[in-house]
């Protein structure tokens, strides 16, 4: 990923800024992640919002690898 940092102060137009501690947020599969930046004259603090795609959950994955075959719990059952 390719993080182009702003260039300037969007209120004052110095370009002194500090970047911040990024946040990270997932809203409907998509990463979405805020980098804050502070303005080292005007103190004003804004944010850069960069979605970076599709994030693929596998919850149970583990659960259902574990080799739980329904043919075999129905022999085991069966009368």
């Amino acid at each position: 990923m390719i993080q182009i940092k702003p260039e300037m102060c969007p209120y004052c137009g110095e370009k002194r800024l500090e970047e911040l501690q990024p946040t990270e947020v997932v809203i409907d599969d998509t990463l979405w992640t805020i980098h804050h930046y502070e303005c080292q004259f005007c103190t004003e603090v804004f944010d850069k919002i960069i979605t970076e795609g599709q994030v693929q959950f596998d919850l149970f994955s583990e659960e259902l690898g574990s080799g739980s075959d329904e043919d075999d719990s129905e022999e085991k059952f069966s009368h």
